[in-house]
């Protein structure tokens, strides 16, 4: 009859043991740089976009994104939008990728990645710019092939130069990683 009880107190012990072992699991994953890289483009669609005019004037936006194999970030964005403007002109940007509020567990430590990056316009005539736009099509939806048809979007590609991912409170590493 003792045996009870302590079995009962046993299978407790065992079923706390296995929560403590998936938050710690969890805990460790969700401080792998490189796996919260890959949260983070798979879960965020949209980056922030910060230009400069050509006179200096700093000008803030944001875009939907698509991301090709080699990092490369691709927006279609409005002609008539300063930023496009800026980007055309001055052919740079500082991209942040971030967190959603929602999913942060903390505010002022959410997971971002920023980029310095090269813009360049991709033409039409270029052979990969129907086939980007039909990727974005296939992430955004029926919105992006009414874009299409608007003569002033340009499709922009922003090559990241430089880069980091910042990891809750100041655990900040390079990018591209280095193995």
């Amino acid at each position: 009859m003792l045996y009870t009880p302590l079995i009962g107190l046993y299978l407790r012990f065992l079923v706390l043991w296995g929560r403590f072992l998936t938050c710690f699991y969890l805990y460790c994953i969700m401080k792998d740089p490189k796996l919260i890289y890959q949260s983070l483009f798979s879960q965020v669609h949209s980056l922030q976009l910060a230009t400069v005019s050509s006179q200096g004037e700093p000008n803030a936006s944001y875009a939907p994104f698509i991301c090709d194999k080699a990092e490369n970030l691709y927006i279609f964005v409005s002609g008539l939008a300063k930023h496009t403007q800026n980007l055309l002109d001055t052919k740079q940007a500082s991209v942040l990728i971030i967190e959603d509020e929602q999913a942060s567990r903390q505010l002022f430590a959410r997971n971002r990645i920023t980029y310095q990056c090269a813009a360049s316009e991709v033409g039409k005539d270029d052979h990969a710019y129907n086939h980007l736009l039909d990727q974005m099509q296939e992430r955004f939806g029926e919105t992006l092939g009414l874009l299409r048809n608007l003569g002033d979007f340009r499709l922009i590609k922003l090559q990241p130069l430089s880069g980091q991912i910042v990891v809750g409170f100041a655990q900040t590493y390079p990018l591209p990683f280095r193995d």
